[in-house]
């Protein structure tokens, strides 16, 4: 009798200790209690919060820049776009992104439409200016 009061007894703990550690609040924030920025900070979008915060740029603009980006890529790769000239465009396109942030600093989400207009034409140029070095050699 003992012998089976002691296995159940057993059995229920073993089975038990899944449960709890299910149960356990996720990344240890206990339940019903909301961080200070989940009600009062502006929208933090889609910033990456592991270790150093840093803004990936409005999403309107990510295409065009990966776009910029590749073409940079596939010149040097194709010999089309010399190693020295792929370094100038790549810090003007990072240039370009660090004043995104700066605007993302001060307006947050919401990019007054002069700012994005200026963006925009940047990357525009700065995408000409791709080809045109591209078409070049």
């Amino acid at each position: 009798m003992f012998k089976n009061a002691a296995l159940a007894a057993f059995a229920a703990a073993v089975l038990a200790a899944p449960a709890a550690a299910a149960a356990q609040p996720y990344y240890s924030h206990p339940y019903g209690r909301l961080d200070r920025a989940q009600y009062d900070a502006p929208p933090r979008g889609d910033w990456y919060q592991g270790g150093r915060s840093r803004f990936r740029g409005y999403p309107e603009f990510r295409g065009v820049e990966a776009h910029i980006r590749e073409e940079i890529v596939d010149g040097v790769r194709d010999d089309l776009i010399d190693r020295d000239d792929a370094r100038d465009l790549m810090e003007q396109l990072h240039d370009i992104q660090l004043q995104e942030a700066r605007e993302f600093r001060v307006h947050g989400w919401n990019l007054p439409e002069d700012d994005r207009n200026r963006i925009r034409a940047q990357l525009d140029q700065l995408d000409q200016l791709v080809d045109q070095i591209g078409s070049e050699t």
